[in-house]
């Protein structure tokens, strides 16, 4: 089959799923909630992957897909469709491990802080040290946010998943050299984001290498 013809199939193909979607969703929202079901079992691989991912935990991960997809049930009235649904389900996916990760490493450090012996206090880092790190990991994640498609996703994947280009290039079915583009684009627009909100950070520049984990 030609190469063209191939991609005209694949076009009209990815626009029968989405359009079969939107029935799914509009199901639901005019009150026949068995509808989400399928919308369940087309994802629940993804968001599980995701999951697996950021929490490196295979029952968290499960744990947290459910989670995820009860949330997304709930905030379905409200969504638009301005947006796919999967990319949709994937920021309530990334936010939820995002929170998930909070709260552990949260967890961590009291549990930690109790081990930590009478000596060991002259080095371990002040509540000071630790809320400016929170704040500025806050702000970050804020530039992020007002990122629009499809460079929010591209820097979420990459520095908050710490996937590869490869793996960002395979899950979104576009080359690497597109995700390098968008991820050197996106790093533009956060420092002129950066700029003009004035947020007050150590670095005089978003970094190229991976932002630190929140």
């Amino acid at each position: 089959m030609p190469q063209h013809a191939a991609s005209n199939l694949t076009y009209r193909e990815e626009g029968r799923r989405l359009e079969e979607e939107l029935q799914w969703i509009r199901a639901v929202k005019a009150g026949h909630p068995e509808a989400y079901k399928f919308l369940v079992q087309r994802y629940q691989s993804m968001v599980y992957h995701v999951c697996l991912k950021m929490t490196a935990d295979s029952v968290s991960a499960k744990d947290l897909s459910q989670d995820i997809f009860l949330k997304a049930y709930s905030a379905l009235p409200a969504f638009r469709e301005e947006s796919s649904f999967s990319t949709w389900l994937y920021q309530i996916a990334v936010r939820k491990c995002l929170d998930w990760k909070r709260a552990h490493q949260r967890e961590q450090a009291r549990r930690t802080m109790g081990e930590v012996s009478e000596n060991d206090w002259v080095t371990a880092e002040t509540p000071e040290k630790i809320v400016l790190s929170e704040e500025m990991n806050s702000r970050i994640r804020q530039i992020v946010d007002e990122l629009q498609e499809p460079y929010k996703s591209a820097v979420q994947m990459y520095y908050f998943e710490q996937c590869s280009y490869q793996e960002i290039a395979k899950r979104r079915g576009i080359t690497a050299k597109t995700v390098e583009s968008q991820l050197y684009r996106a790093r533009q627009m956060m420092r002129q984001k950066r700029r003009g909100a004035q947020v007050k950070m150590r670095t005089h520049s978003i970094p190229d290498g991976r932002l630190r984990r929140p």
